[in-house]
């Protein structure tokens, strides 16, 4: 009788094919679906001659383009730009610029009374001319502003389709700037977006938006610090909270009651171009990193809205980490040749004196009118710690409410503008745990 030698599968040889048939198929998948984080810069303020910028659309933008930003947006006021029979009249060194840059065709001009008009491309124009993927972005938007309850009300509404109403017959700022964030949000999401919104320049004309507003009105997630605000042009009374001493109270009240904390924006607000001599400095001093899967409006709102951006006056940052095991932020700058860093770990310690003294600061012409200011405990907005060189952590303590970091540079800015640091700044976002 001839043998016949028989083979099995031993239980061990089937469970190792499976499970690196298993990887196989995994990596295959992943190859597909998963995409590489970067730091995206971009900018979220600023105009052109779609309301009181002092350029041509094409030109703001561009302008952003070419100084490596990857995105931005467009808020020019009160109007989504979407009407294709818009005409202004525009400087020919404009004029000639753009058909410099974009070709005799591209610049539609008529003449009417002597005056020579430019066709305005609508946002759909300018976004087949510039968008390109993974390279640059630009997101629809616009800028709100009204007056409400005797107080000045700006906004910025991002990634949206239409321009957004604002009625203005509110009781309250606090109600009147939820009801533009709420809209503002349902017309980005009936067409499948995620929606933006945040409250532009608290302290422009004259401190209209007081910190107890943004404590009291909690789902609003984004605020601005606007580089080239002018509330800095009037006499300031001492007793006012710098930039940083506002957030720093906004999110101490908000971390105590538990409830969301707010992310600062940084911004140009640009409306004047250095660029055909204009007397006036040049964009590109406020703006943000956002660390994103890819260049995509809602991948990179969804990651602003989970903290996951800093702001910046030109300091670039490598790499920002909070370990919710360890409470600990880690740092990491992106450095430049012969610039030196110092990082600085700020918060709120629990228990701070929550109390709250009033001021008289009087009226001083018409852009400065009178108003009744606040002062806060010392005790909101401490440094805990300061770091020289280009990395570093900080590990929270049992008692503290939240930690952020600034990071500063000796590199001063080329043009300083009014509200900007005196040297070359950046934010993290706060991290309450």
């Amino acid at each position: 009788m001839r043998r016949v030698a028989v083979y099995s599968l031993q239980p061990a040889f089937i469970v190792m094919t499976t499970r690196y048939f298993y990887c196989f198929i995994l990596s295959l998948t992943l190859a597909g679906t998963l995409h590489a984080t970067e730091w995206y810069k971009g900018e979220f303020h600023c105009h052109s001659h779609w309301s009181d910028g002092n350029t041509l659309p094409e030109l703001a933008i561009d302008w952003y383009r070419n100084d490596g930003f990857h995105f931005m947006s467009l808020t020019d006021h009160n109007v989504l730009q979407l009407d294709p029979n818009k005409w202004r009249e525009v400087d020919p060194v404009l004029i000639e610029e753009s058909k410099k840059k974009f070709g005799n065709d591209f610049v539609e001009t008529k003449v009417e009374n002597g005056k020579t008009l430019v066709r305005l491309k609508t946002i759909h124009e300018l976004r087949e001319l510039f968008n390109k993927d993974g390279s640059f972005l630009l997101i629809p938007g616009h800028e709100q502003n009204a007056a409400i309850a005797g107080r000045t009300l700006h906004a910025n509404a991002i990634n949206i389709s239409e321009s957004i109403p604002f009625p203005t017959n509110f009781p309250s700022v606090v109600e009147g700037a939820l009801n533009w964030r709420k809209s503002t949000l349902e017309n980005a999401e009936k067409n499948g977006n995620v929606g933006f919104w945040m409250l532009n320049h608290p302290e422009w004309p004259y401190f209209d938006v007081t910190p107890d507003v943004l404590i009291e009105a909690s789902d609003i997630e984004f605020y601005e610090w606007n580089i080239s605000s002018p509330a800095s042009h009037h006499p300031v009374h001492p007793d006012h909270p710098t930039h940083e001493k506002y957030w720093d109270i906004v999110n101490a009240f908000r971390c105590q009651q538990g409830k969301k904390l707010i992310y600062l924006v940084a911004s140009d607000d640009t409306h004047n171009y250095r660029n055909f001599g204009h007397n006036s400095v040049n964009p590109g001093h406020g703006w943000i990193g956002v660390r994103s899967e890819k260049l995509d409006a809602n991948e990179l709102i969804k990651a602003m809205k989970k903290g996951d951006f800093y702001a910046s006056t030109g300091v670039e940052m490598k790499d920002i980490h909070f370990d919710t095991a360890t409470k600990t932020l880690h740092v990491e700058v992106k450095p430049e040749e012969e610039v030196f860093y110092s990082i600085r770990f700020v918060g709120t310690k629990k228990g701070f004196d929550s109390s709250v003294k009033t001021f008289d600061d009087p009226q001083v012409g018409p852009r400065k009118p009178a108003r009744v200011g606040t002062i806060y405990s010392s005790e909101i907005g401490v440094t805990f710690q300061t770091v020289a060189g280009t990395s570093a952590s900080y590990q929270m303590s049992p008692d503290d409410l939240y930690v952020r970091a600034v990071i500063t540079s000796s590199k001063p800015p080329k043009y300083r503008d009014s509200n900007e640091p005196r040297t070359l700044t950046a934010l993290t976002q706060p991290f309450c745990p």
